[in-house]
C-alpha cells in the first residue's frame, strides 16, 4: 500500500468512526427523550407536528445504520451511500419544516407567511434535491489496498462545489426562519426583557439558534477538507438537526404541560374561594397555617 492509499484509508476510517459514534449518540438521547416522547407526542393527538416529529426521530435511525454497515461490509456498492446521502437530506428538510410550521403559529397563522415559507421550503428542497442528485454522481468506491474496510469518497474536490450549493441553500432557509422568529420574540417584548428571555426559554428558540452552527461548519469543511474526509460532517449535521428539534417540540410541549397544569390549579383556587364566599387569598405553601 502506497502512501496515498494509506492516507486515503485512514480519512475514510476517521468519517467512518465518527458515523458510527454519531449512531450511538443519537441512540442514546432517543431513550434520553423517551420519557417525555411518551408524555407530549405519544398520548398527543394525531397532527402535522406529531406525524413530523416521529419521523424525524426514528428514520435517521435508516441512513446511519446504512451508513456504518458500508464501512464494515466490503460488498456494499456504492448505492447505498447515495441512498442514505439523499435520505439524509429529506430528514433534514423536514427538520426545517417543523420549524417553519411552529414560526408559521408564532405569526397567527398568518396566509401570507404559509405562502413564503410553501415557497422557501420548495425552492430550497428543489436546489438541494437537484446538488444531491449531481453530488452522488461523483462517488467513488475504494477497498484502499484491504478487503476488510471499504468506503464511498468524492474523488475530485472540484465536485464537492455542487455538495456546498446544497448547505448554502439549507443556511439560508435556517437563516430566514430563525431571523423571523426573534423579529416576533422582539417584537413582542422588545418593552419587557424579562419577558423576552423568559419566553426565548420557554418556546425553546435557543434550540433554533444551536441549529445554524453545525450547518456552517459542514460548509467550512466542504471548502477545506481532502477528498477523503469531505462528508465527515453530513452524517453529524443530519443527527444534531434531528436531535434538535424533537428537544425542541420535547420541551415547548413540556411548558405548554406546565402552563395548563398551573392555570388549573389557580382556577381550582379561584373555585374554593368561591365556594368558602371569602375574598382573601388561599395560601398553599407548605408552611402555610391555615
Amino acid at each position: 500500500m502506497d502512501a496515498q492509499s494509506y492516507l486515503l484509508l485512514s480519512q475514510l476510517q476517521v468519517v467512518s468512526y465518527i458515523k458510527a459514534g454519531f449512531l450511538a449518540l443519537f441512540a442514546y438521547d432517543t431513550l434520553l427523550q423517551l420519557e417525555q416522547e411518551c408524555l407530549y407526542i405519544w398520548q398527543a393527538r394525531w397532527t402535522l407536528i406529531k406525524c413530523l416529529y416521529l419521523w424525524t426521530r426514528y428514520s435517521p435511525f435508516v441512513a446511519l445504520v446504512i451508513s456504518v454497515a458500508h464501512s464494515i461490509h466490503p460488498n456494499l456498492s456504492c448505492e447505498s451511500s447515495i441512498f442514505a446521502t439523499i435520505y439524509s437530506g429529506f430528514g433534514i428538510g423536514l427538520t426545517e419544516l417543523i420549524l417553519m410550521v411552529r414560526t408559521y403559529t408564532l405569526y397567527e397563522r398568518s396566509k401570507r407567511l404559509l405562502l413564503f415559507f410553501f415557497l422557501l421550503w420548495f425552492s430550497v428542497a428543489g436546489v438541494s434535491f437537484w446538488a444531491v442528485t449531481k453530488w452522488t454522481d461523483k462517488f467513488s468506491s475504494t477497498t484502499a489496498g484491504t478487503s476488510l474496510f471499504a468506503s464511498c469518497y468524492f474523488s475530485s474536490s472540484t465536485i464537492i462545489g455542487i455538495g456546498l450549493v446544497c448547505y448554502l441553500s439549507l443556511l439560508v432557509g435556517e437563516i430566514v426562519v430563525i431571523s423571523l422568529t426573534l423579529w416576533r420574540f422582539y417584537r413582542q417584548f422588545s418593552k419587557n426583557t424579562s419577558g423576552l428571555f423568559t419566553s426565548l426559554y420557554r418556546d425553546g428558540i435557543l434550540y433554533y439558534l444551536a441549529i445554524p452552527p453545525f450547518t456552517i461548519a459542514t460548509i467550512i469543511i466542504l471548502f477545506t477538507a481532502p477528498p477523503g474526509l469531505s462528508d465527515i460532517a453530513d452524517t453529524p449535521v443530519y443527527v444534531m438537526h434531528s436531535v434538535l428539534v424533537c428537544r425542541l417540540i420535547n420541551h415547548a410541549r413540556e411548558k405548554a404541560a406546565e402552563e395548563d397544569a398551573r392555570a388549573a390549579t389557580l382556577a381550582n383556587l379561584e373555585e374554593v374561594k368561591f365556594r368558602l364566599g371569602s375574598n382573601s387569598v388561599i395560601d398553599i405553601r407548605p408552611d402555610c397555617n391555615v
